[in-house]
């Protein structure tokens, strides 16, 4: 249990969609998506799709990259537009691309952006220039990100002497240690809703925090952790877009019909909880489906959650244009 009296995110998401209302999971769905991502298996492995995106990311060898994954993922929520508004624009990048260039851009002009002494004390002025738009479109929830900085910053001065590194060597190769961790000492990652009763857990940037240090460091270093089996995705608002347009999810007709309108769902509301629980649970089905399908057949890598989350975050991305025909959720909120 990684919190007192909260249901982890896999038996939340389990708890979730068994008594969903609004959102459904298809078994005929699962495994058309699943058959869809073996086509993308390429020497037994998951190819993830290429988006296009070209970012200056620190190198593996930088002092500073965990502390810069860090900042990243602490600010890594609420990119979404309404429809037909104008996008926030970062070096050509739009939603958390736009974020990683911003950040990128920040480094280059010489603002100490990794290092918390520097920005648990960032001015309003300082973060609106590292934020600033290639046009007039702001990034969404502004004050909040300010206040987010501020609460990190603090935190990683208070307890871990500076920097995010000291929160891996306590967690001692152990994702569900770090994701404990993060969750009882940043207050701001504490991605938690009561439904039905019960007080479940998601966790969507706890645990993407945790599977980015494990992707850029390739599992070796400060990304060796020898249990990232156990994160389950990371409920966004644009995955279930694509579980949505596979079959392997459905939404309720009055549910569809007011993502349809831009209707706004309120963060930890039945409905958002249920979109986010039923996605988890989804890419739970997925990954066993995968195994099922791929039995006996030798030195076949079963991509873990996290894994087939970047898949199907990158086939998004790819195939924006596509995915477009299925509206997602809207929700205001820092989780996610």
């Amino acid at each position: 249990m990684v919190r007192e009296g909260v249901m982890p995110p896999a038996e939340s998401a389990e708890y979730i969609a068994n008594n969903s209302k609004h959102v459904k999971i298809d078994e005929d769905g699962i495994y058309k998506l699943s058959a869809e991502m073996l086509q993308s298996m390429k020497s037994n492995k998951l190819e993830i799709p290429e988006t296009g995106a070209s970012i200056q990311y620190p190198s593996k060898d930088d002092p500073h990259a965990v502390d810069w994954i860090f900042v990243a993922d602490s600010l890594n929520f609420c990119f979404w537009s309404y429809s037909g508004a104008e996008k926030w624009t970062v070096d050509g990048h739009t939603g958390y691309y736009a974020l990683e260039a911003a950040l990128s851009r920040a480094l280059k002009e010489g603002f100490d952006i990794t290092n918390p002494q520097y920005y648990s004390k960032i001015t309003e002025n300082e973060l609106k220039t590292i934020l600033r738009s290639d046009n007039n479109a702001q990034v969404p929830l502004f004050n909040e990100r300010l206040s987010i900085l501020h609460e990190v910053g603090k935190v990683l001065i208070e307890r871990f002497n500076g920097t995010f590194t000291t929160c891996l060597k306590l967690a001692n190769k152990s994702a569900e240690k770090l994701l404990e961790l993060i969750v009882n000492d940043f207050p701001c990652f504490r991605d938690e809703a009561i439904f039905k009763g019960k007080t479940v857990s998601i966790y969507k940037r706890a645990q993407i925090l945790v599977a980015d240090i494990w992707n850029f460091f390739s599992g070796t270093g400060w990304g060796m952790f020898e249990d990232i089996d156990k994160m389950t995705m990371f409920a966004d608002y644009r995955v279930p877009q694509v579980l949505v347009y596979f079959g392997a999810m459905s939404y309720s007709e009055e549910l569809m019909q007011k993502l349809k309108k831009d209707i706004l769902l309120p963060s930890g509301s039945e409905e958002e909880v249920e979109i986010r629980g039923c996605s988890i649970q989804c890419v739970e089905l997925i990954k066993h489906k995968l195994q099922e399908i791929t039995k006996g057949q030798e030195n076949v890598q079963v991509p873990n959650s996290s894994l087939i989350d970047y898949y199907l975050w990158c086939y998004r991305r790819k195939y924006a244009d596509e995915l477009e025909k299925v509206p997602f959720h809207k929700t205001l909120g820092i989780f996610y």
